[in-house]
């Protein structure tokens, strides 16, 4: 048996423009902790995605997920 999944396709244009109001530099707060925006960049997807730079620690997140933790 064989199953045909069709790809979704991501349309990464619409993530970086809602990524655009956070510049490198920015302070955020993302699941309660304080981060500064490293850089905005895509992942091998091509999801829209940001590094983010803690106190302790550097890690790049999709989009999506930044978005869905983010506080203003």
């Amino acid at each position: 048996m064989i199953l045909k999944q069709t790809m979704e396709k991501i349309d990464a244009q619409g993530d970086h423009e809602r990524l655009s109001e956070f510049a490198p530099g920015s302070k955020v707060t993302f699941k309660g902790k304080p981060y500064t925006v490293q850089r905005r960049t895509t992942l091998a997807s091509g999801e829209a995605a940001v590094v983010l730079q803690g106190e302790k620690e550097q890690f790049e997140i999709g989009a999506n997920q930044f978005l869905a933790g983010i506080q203003s």
